[in-house]
């Protein structure tokens, strides 16, 4: 069964990029709901890096680089007629109950009680300590920053156009987990972004 998973990133100051891809699940799999929510945690795993290495990301909330990703994810691939995945991601600065991550759970919960969707659960995509992850602006593989030399000039997967690389080796080296996501993204809408800043 092929289905729709639409994509919103959001960064600081209403920057953001929308994805759309197509997924498919096996139709089996949508009268059990716990292999359903298997299957909706295994492609969101797989899918985490290419959004958050996707641009020069600030947090969401307060402007500083951004290091982490938060998800909240509604679901509709119980609907027969057309199934859906929809995924919001905050990039931030921090995923550990700080500030941030708080003001975004926030408006997350708004955003599922407008869907009809009971508030979040704690995400499974939360990390030990988020402040020695990768800053998202970084190289999807090595992390360097290209910021740091400032010459340092990333380029994006010419398929895809999502994920970012410093090199061919890095691109190379990543290619095997990547190419799962890669051959289903459909589209990519960049809003409220500069060229540098995207580039």
């Amino acid at each position: 069964m092929q289905f729709d998973l639409n994509i919103t990133a959001f960064g600081f100051e209403g920057r953001h990029v929308k994805i759309h891809m197509k997924r498919t699940m096996s139709p089996g799999l949508t009268n059990d709901r716990n292999a359903v929510g298997e299957f909706i945690k295994r492609i969101t795993l797989e899918l985490c890096k290419d959004v958050k290495h996707s641009g020069k990301w600030r947090c969401s909330e307060c402007g500083k680089p951004a290091r982490d990703i938060q998800l909240d994810l509604m679901s509709w691939l119980h609907l027969p007629s057309e199934p859906k995945l929809l995924i919001y991601v905050h990039q931030l600065c921090e995923t550990r109950d700080g500030p941030c991550d708080r003001a975004a759970r926030a408006e997350s919960d708004v955003w599922r009680r407008e869907a009809g969707h009971p508030p979040n659960a704690p995400s499974f995509t939360r990390h030990i300590n988020p402040l020695v992850q990768p800053l998202s602006r970084s190289c999807a593989h090595c992390h360097r920053d290209p910021l740091d030399p400032p010459e340092l000039k990333l380029k994006r997967c010419s398929r895809c156009k999502l994920i970012r690389y410093c090199s061919v080796e890095c691109q190379k080296a990543d290619y095997q987990r990547h190419k799962n996501v890669c051959k289903t993204v459909v589209g990519i809408e960049y809003s409220k972004w500069d060229s540098d800043d995207r580039d």
